[in-house]
């Protein structure tokens, strides 16, 4: 396994930080001037994209991780039970 760079990651997830402050305070100005309509109007959009994407789409992905758990689970099952036991 190689080493990290400490120096480097700390100039990495320190330029993350300063990156998410300004995204947030972009955020937070954009989201103080909008008006009462507005706001209403953004929420509904959000609300309309988030039942189009994710209702059909979210469960087809929870399939899927129950799925990939299930056979992680049953390799882990097949490597403990296989301890051992002779070849």
């Amino acid at each position: 396994m190689s080493e990290v760079d400490k120096v480097a990651l700390r100039n990495f997830l320190e330029g993350h930080r300063k990156a998410n402050e300004l995204i947030w305070a972009e955020k937070k100005k954009w989201l103080s001037q909008l008006s009462g309509q507005d706001s209403i109007l953004q929420y509904d959009a959000l609300c309309k994209m988030w039942e189009m994407n994710h209702r059909k789409e979210g469960l087809e992905r929870l399939e899927r991780q129950r799925i990939s758990f299930l056979i992680e689970m049953r390799r882990r099952f097949n490597k403990t039970a296989s301890v051992g036991k002779p070849k």
